[in-house]
């Protein structure tokens, strides 16, 4: 049984970053995150199954027991109070990573590496090692598979059955310009390389240190194929543009470097000629001149260093005036680009984190104990989201991560959240560099160094972006991944009396014992079924999705159906439906196909109804079942009335959303109550005066007032006021304007 989990451990390591499909509704976090729950079951099993063959429940004591307990502790109490238990239980839909349920897997794992593998010091470093190189070899295919993206040759897209191009990629999602490869998005494909490159170099180190001359050094088809690997890690994070990737590299480059060097000064001094002699030291200068060459040739990811590129200053010797057609220099400096900003200018990422970043330390003054709850952020930002939200490009967006791992945790967990993950990871780096500081062999710390340093690379990504599954992976497993490498050993609770080769013989297994193992088989198979259920359904729901996106409610109706069927605990999957039906019930109404229309209106309705009831914090269910009452509405016109209790509802979460303020005023003015329409869409303006589309909206109900105002200077006045409103639009917002422009003439 211990072999097996050791397989399934390389497994685990190996395939999970390739974990994706065309099929889903995420294509990618959804799938790993669904291959860690199964290969974590498989573990559980054959885990549970060696444990009761030797009568005995045992699991390793680790020195960051109690931060784990604590931080697993914290999860649990705000899960339980949490505004969404269901999404904090599961995770984001979309994310899932970050779950209690995740976070549980990833504490599960934790000891089922410590626990099985510590039996025998030399048996574990060697299995450590393994892991380590298994992850290295995933990490180069994974490479392999994204670099040719860079250049227009996408293996995902062939795969997908666009042919080796990049057209299966949105213009917004494009590998030439920042690759991703299986992970989904750049920036969690350099977090997971900064990782495994940190660690491929003291092993190149390693290596190259039990060969003599340099001849046998490029003989030596380990360091030949770790050095390639090298490079093109580096390469791939530099090609995904990441600036927290490049980083989180860095820093953790430099950590390691550190402690490598705290290491040589213990043990040669500090002369400086003698440590720049230390045959370790001079390899890492070496590899730290190769990784800044290659950075000189290829580019930074920051836009105000890369005048120092090559590109960057080749760029710079060739820029002279511009030239006319004949080869001329005109003297004349190019024109800047005028017009109003929010037709030209894309908010810059660092800006929009700062006021998400504010937004996030607003809900944990709402919430400082225990948070919102685990996953919640998407929710309980609205509540808190800054005015100056609106005017930036992503104003629309919705926010389901603080986009800081620290900041999130503190938003949805609390003081107590994220002072318990970070009691897990500061014990770790203090007992580690503790072990660093106690050694004065080089070698020795090669590896554990290198740990350390990966570790660092994550904390500083995780600064200026999230946690997915990948680097949490990692995460929870490198601390002991190290104390598997260092011998660090604690006493088992509950020790099993031999650790000598196992054998199962079904006559060597009491009736009991047999019982317990058949419940766990049970409970495994359930699992896996689920999972795989799970997967269906999600599938499922994406095709139903995205046929509903197309106004294709017929042909989505089936494949939503499904998926609430597969998985009726999923209110997402409900949600949707409710949509689907509404617009179904809309178009049998305009055959005049009463019954049927009856029918699925009856189910959107009592649909909406349950999704609602069940989720009373989520916006994003009211948002939706505002337009399914909408729609309804037009069928049975007394529901216009509940669907501006929605939107209602949803304002009291999203205070300051300007698109709901919009959309309530829409429903006023639908209602006749044109009045309350206009001081609706001033107080929408109030909070984006960049809102075009409010503009012009308040310019028609102005229209319609003046040709139904019978005083001619009052009709005047609403006509100047329409008329200022559209010419505002013209000017600062939207030039050229061809809806305004019409509405223009009409008031001449």
């Amino acid at each position: 049984m211990k072999k097996i989990i050791e397989y399934l451990f390389y497994a685990l390591f190996f395939l999970t970053p390739f974990a994706m499909t065309n099929v889903n509704h995420e294509l990618f976090e959804f799938n790993k995150m669904w291959l860690v729950y199964f290969f974590s079951v498989l573990i559980f099993f054959f885990w549970t199954f060696r444990m009761v063959s030797k009568k005995q429940f045992f699991v390793r004591r680790t020195p960051l027991d109690i931060p784990i307990l604590l931080f697993l502790l914290s999860q649990i109490i705000s899960t339980i109070i949490s505004i969404d238990s269901h999404t904090s239980f599961w995770g984001y839909y979309s994310r899932f990573n970050g779950g209690l349920l995740s976070t549980i897997c990833y504490i599960f794992l934790y000891y089922a590496l410590t626990t099985n593998f510590f039996a025998r010091k030399e048996e574990a470093k060697d299995f450590a090692k393994k892991i380590l190189g298994v992850s290295i070899i995933s990490g180069a295919l994974v490479t392999l598979w994204g670099i040719p993206g860079h250049f227009g040759y996408d293996p995902t897209c062939l795969i997908f059955g666009r042919g080796l191009t990049t057209s299966c990629w949105t213009e917004a999602f494009n590998p030439t310009v920042r690759i991703f490869s299986t992970l989904g998005q750049p920036n969690w494909l350099a977090a997971y390389l900064s990782i495994l490159l940190i660690i491929a170099i003291a092993f190149i180190i390693k290596y190259s240190l039990t060969v003599k001359t340099f001849a046998e050094k490029i003989k030596n088809p380990q360091i030949i194929a770790l050095a390639f690997i090298t490079i093109a890690f580096y390469m791939a994070i530099l090609w995904t543009n990441s600036q927290s990737g490049f980083l989180g590299f860095w820093g953790g480059l430099f950590i390691f470097i550190g402690l490598i060097k705290l290491t040589a000064i213990k043990k040669f001094g500090l002369k400086p000629v003698r440590l720049l002699k230390t045959k370790t030291l001079k390899l890492l200068i070496v590899i730290v001149i190769i990784f800044i060459a290659i950075t000189f040739f290829i580019g930074n990811p920051f836009p105000r260093l890369q005048g120092f590129s090559f590109g960057g200053l080749t760029a710079n010797l060739s820029k002279s005036a511009p030239v006319t057609e004949e080869g001329e220099a005109t003297g004349k400096s190019l024109p800047e680009q005028t017009g109003p900003a929010l037709e030209y200018n894309i908010t810059g990422s660092g800006n929009i984190r700062l006021i998400v970043w504010k937004g996030a330390l607003n809900i944990f003054k709402s919430s400082p104990l225990f948070g919102t709850g685990v996953e919640t952020f998407a929710y309980a930002y609205y509540k808190q989201r800054p005015i100056e939200h609106n005017l930036t490009s992503e104003w629309d967006y919705l926010y389901n991560k603080a986009h800081n791992e620290y900041l999130n945790y503190l938003a949805t967990t609390g003081i107590f959240g994220l002072g318990s993950y970070l009691a897990f990871i500061g014990m770790f780096l203090v007992l580690a560099f503790k072990f660093i500081n106690s050694q004065k062999n080089i070698s020795s710390v090669l590896l554990p160094s290198s740990l350390i340093g990966a570790l660092v690379s994550i904390l500083i990504s995780n600064f200026f972006g999230f946690s997915v599954v990948i680097p949490n992976l990692y995460l929870f497993t490198i601390p002991t991944l190290f104390f598997l490498i260092i011998g660090r050993r604690e006493k088992m609770i509950s020790l099993p009396q031999s650790e000598s080769r196992e054998s199962y013989q079904l006559k060597d297994f009491t009736p009991v014992q047999i019982l317990i193992i058949s419940a766990i088989g049970l409970f495994t198979l359930y699992s896996i079924w689920f999972l795989i259920n799970s997967w269906r359904a999600d599938k499922a729901y994406a095709l139903g999705y995205n046929y509903n996106k197309i106004n294709e409610y017929v042909r989505a109706n089936e494949p939503l159906e499904k998926a609430v069927k597969l998985r009726p605990g999923e209110d997402l999957f409900k949600n949707e439906l409710s949509v689907n039906l509404s617009s179904i019930a809309l178009a049998f109404a305009t055959e005049q196909r009463t019954d049927e229309a009856a029918y699925y209106a009856g189910r959107a309705k009592e649909l909406s109804d349950e999704v609602e009831r069940r989720n009373p914090n989520n916006l994003v269910y009211y948002k939706t079942r505002t337009r399914v009452l909408y729609t309804l509405a037009q069928l049975e016109p007394s529901l216009l009335d509940e669907a501006y209790k929605m939107i209602l509802k949803a304002l009291e979460l999203a205070p300051t959303d300007a698109k709901i303020h919009y959309n309530k005023a829409l429903i006023e003015e639908i209602l006749e109550r044109k009045d309350e329409a206009l001081k609706t869409l001033d107080k929408t303006i109030d909070l984006k005066n960049n809102y075009d589309e409010a503009y012009i909206r308040k310019a028609i109900i102005l229209m319609d007032l003046a040709d139904e105002e019978k005083d001619r200077e009052r009709a005047n006045e609403h006509r100047k006021e329409a008329k200022d409103a559209l010419e505002f639009v013209l000017k600062n917002i939207s030039p050229n304007n061809p809806n305004v422009l019409e509405l223009l003439k009409t008031l001449e």
